[in-house]
């Protein structure tokens, strides 16, 4: 099936110091894609909503430390008005997590049905600690979200990677790679397009040089991925997942990152602020 790919930023964060202790991170995007297939929109995560950009507050304390910039306009459904098409045009949204700035615009998309791995959503609805509470906003998920979530691995591997194929509703170029770490449901999202295989890696890494074999990693940047982890070991098994997918893949797979400032500019043409 021939797919369309828009690379929307829905969200920008600039960090407190970063300009001066991680110059590379300073400006943060929230990358999504915006998939046109022949019958529907499919959004991949939402990026922050038009109520967080109403009122900052909604994504947490977090926020005193990233610094989003308020932008209604970065919003998935701002953008996607723009190109002509309705809110009610998505039918499908696939996130990689639920974390605030990747499910923050699931308010905005009442009628769409929401794919995630069944780990992540118990997660979400039922956060175990503080700091759990703190990542999942229970505002995102008040309107009672149209839940499709998946367990069951395909016994067809994926380039040598577990996934999960045969999404309800959606093509079959569309699947999910589990890379857990991140967060305890943290997946990937692999798309088949013209040019080759698309992996959205989600929150798996920050910046490509982190999945590089020779290059050194900057302290800063190393410190801003690990402080996100959920299970630390299980983030960096998936960074040796993705180094190896990327030796193996050759020109085949494309790895995109949802704050991967060089990935967004590259992709979109667009230079963030």
């Amino acid at each position: 099936m021939e797919m369309k790919v828009h690379y929307l930023n829905c969200g920008t964060m600039q960090p407190r110091l970063a300009r001066f202790l991680a110059p590379d991170l300073a400006s943060i995007p929230c990358l999504c894609l915006l998939v046109e297939t022949a019958e529907q929109l499919v959004l991949v995560d939402t990026g922050f909503g038009t109520g967080d950009m109403e009122d900052l507050r909604r994504t947490g304390h977090v926020n005193l430390v990233l610094k989003t910039v308020q932008d209604q306009e970065r919003t998935a459904v701002r953008q996607i008005e723009r190109m002509g098409f309705r809110r009610e045009d998505v039918g499908h949204i696939v996130c990689t997590h639920l974390d605030r700035d990747h499910a923050g615009g699931l308010p905005d998309f009442p009628g769409a049905r929401v794919h995630v791995l069944k780990a992540e959503q118990e997660a979400a609805l039922n956060p175990a600690d503080f700091a759990a509470k703190e990542r999942y906003r229970r505002h995102h998920f008040a309107h009672g979200p149209r839940w499709v979530l998946h367990d069951t691995v395909s016994q067809d591997a994926w380039f040598g990677m577990d996934c999960i194929r045969e999404l309800p509703g959606l093509p079959p170029e569309i699947l999910l790679v589990p890379l857990p770490g991140h967060t305890r449901g943290h997946c990937g999202v692999a798309l088949e397009t013209e040019d080759g295989w698309l992996l959205h890696c989600g929150d798996a890494y920050y910046m490509k040089i982190e999945l590089g074999e020779d290059e050194k990693v900057p302290r800063s940047v190393r410190l801003f991925s690990r402080s996100a982890y959920t299970d630390r070991a299980g983030a960096l098994l998936q960074h040796e997942r993705l180094k190896k997918l990327l030796r193996e893949s050759g020109d085949e797979i494309s790895l995109v990152a949802s704050h991967d400032p060089s990935d967004y500019e590259r992709l979109s043409g667009e230079k963030l602020a």
